[in-house]
């Protein structure tokens, strides 16, 4: 790799601050326009991997009952 390779790469690593602002731009605009509900997150999540979501959905559903009881014991003490 000789030296303007070298700076090349290390551009592409430190964009300038003009190049920051149209990436931020540019991931904002993309963000907007795939903004979803979590519902709707969930329900892609299963058509891609079942399995996983699945199993998400069921350790989401076990830390919510286990967590209630602990946070009313939790808030009783303080």
């Amino acid at each position: 790799m000789n030296e303007s390779e070298l700076a090349g790469t290390w551009a592409a690593l430190e964009p300038t601050a003009q190049q920051r602002r149209r990436i931020e731009a540019r991931v904002r605009e993309w963000h907007e326009a795939h903004e979803s509900s979590l519902a709707g997150e969930w329900l892609e999540l299963l058509k891609v991997n079942p399995i996983a979501g699945l199993s998400f959905a069921a350790v989401a559903a076990c830390l919510v009952l286990i967590a209630t009881p602990l946070n009313w014991v939790a808030f009783a003490v303080l």
